[in-house]
């Protein structure tokens, strides 16, 4: 890509150079987007077009789902109840007219959070957190009949994109992308564009091309990307189909940071770049020997059967089957000839030895027990039940277990806290200034 391309600049109208850099971009994070699919399917326990590649590790094991229940331990040790915007003047010099504009900029963004229901929003960014390495963040500001409103949105892993950068210092440029009818592009576009938003590829399907139709929307819509160019000091409106701009202009707010939207919460990144990388990679091997050997122990279970050898024929053989074969569970006796129950009665059945397959599955139990304890240290889950208070202890004994509980989930709260931070911060700014 050439610098001409890689500055959004060229034809005026053309969106050749916009939609290249967004490809590229979808290109640089297609691998850990695949990855992100493979989790969301393991997690939910469906899709067919990857069902060969989960099936291979042994991952869908319906006995132990370790993903599953792992996973629904962390999400509320790292995020448990709404955010409350708290904003407070920088120097605490008791000056009447900065606590004042802080109380009444608290109280709108506590209105904003309200409205926009940001529990849903914080929890949907936390399971991006927890599951895919990141959950972004969206600031809109609405106008409309005169009226203004604030709105915080999530932005789904596959409708948020940046310039991919070593640090998010130097991304130049972030897009988050809507998905609109013809309709409302009409409402939107036709005045800045005319009718160049016919021209859209307008789809029912949201995310890949193999969902389910009942799975799919009813009403066809394109996705419309909101790119905000940092460099260029503007914003435009592209999508893909139309090689021409469906608005582009001077951004409508004047932010500090330009983007509206925080940096996102991120959990584990690549070395020198903002590629994520979800913690389910790390934990791949162990939940793929842990089920194989789960489904061991479960073979192994099936053919403990309690077997053995009688005589064939005659009075006392048929009398043994019939007692071993018999459902009744209260005592039952069988007739055979006196001559008969002479002989030795510990010779009626030679019992197959049991003893072997017992200690092999005790084995893989432990075995089992041991890889499991290995994941919770992995994963810090272990730290969280060590971190379970009791009732009874001591006021020190419960703050050193909450403190120690914490340590391994705490650095994915604080990311959560400063995404909200930062949308508080832009949420008042637009409010102080529109």
């Amino acid at each position: 890509m050439t610098d001409e391309e890689e500055n959004f600049e060229g034809e005026t109208k053309s969106s050749k150079a916009i939609l290249t850099a967004i490809r590229k971009a979808e290109d640089t994070f297609r691998e850990w987007q695949t990855t992100c699919q493979v989790i969301d399917e393991i997690y939910s326990l469906e899709g067919d077009t990857l069902r060969s590649f989960v099936d291979g590790y042994d991952w869908r094991d319906s006995e132990l789902d370790l993903f599953w229940s792992s996973f629904e331990v962390m999400k509320p040790a790292i995020y448990a109840r709404p955010p409350q915007p708290v904003v407070s003047p920088l120097f605490k010099d008791g000056k009447p007219v900065n606590a004042t504009t802080a109380e009444l900029l608290e109280r709108c963004a506590i209105s904003v959070f309200k409205r926009t229901n940001i529990n849903d929003i914080m929890t949907h960014t936390r399971d991006d957190l927890l599951f895919a390495g990141r959950g972004a963040l969206w600031v809109r500001h609405e106008v409309e009949d005169e009226g203004h409103e604030i709105c915080v949105e999530h932005k789904d892993r596959l409708d948020f994109l940046h310039e991919p950068a070593r640090k998010w210092c130097e991304v130049g440029w972030v897009a988050a992308a809507s998905w609109m009818t013809k309709r409302e592009m009409r409402k939107r576009f036709s005045k800045t564009s005319g009718d160049a938003y016919q021209g859209a590829s307008f789809t029912k399907r949201r995310d890949r091309e193999d969902y389910e139709a009942e799975s799919r929307a009813n009403t066809p819509k394109a996705k419309v990307w909101e790119v905000w160019h940092k460099a260029e000091g503007k914003v435009h409106w592209v999508t893909e189909g139309v090689d021409v701009y469906l608005d582009s202009g001077e951004p409508h707010l004047k932010l500090n940071g330009f983007f509206p939207c925080p940096r996102p919460a991120y959990a584990t990144l690549r070395r020198r770049s903002l590629i994520p990388v979800p913690d389910w990679e790390r934990y791949s091997v162990h939940f793929s020997k842990i089920s194989e050997l789960t489904r061991r122990i479960y073979s192994l279970l099936d053919k403990v059967r309690m077997k053995g050898l009688i005589p064939a024929g005659g009075d006392v053989g048929d009398a043994v089957e019939q007692l071993i074969r018999s459902d009744v569970d209260d005592s039952m006796f069988v007739p055979v000839p006196q001559a008969a129950m002479m002989q030795d009665a510990t010779g009626f059945v030679q019992w197959l030895p049991l003893n072997e397959l017992a200690q092999a599955i005790q084995g893989l139990i432990e075995a089992r027990a041991t890889l499991i304890q290995n994941f919770y240290e992995l994963s810090g889950i272990s730290d969280i039940m060590r971190g379970a208070t009791d009732a009874n202890e001591t006021l020190g004994a419960q703050q050193l277990k909450s403190q120690y509980g914490s340590v391994r989930v705490r650095e994915k709260s604080t990311e959560l806290q400063r995404v909200a931070a930062d949308a508080v911060a832009i949420a008042a700014e637009i409010i102080a200034e529109k």
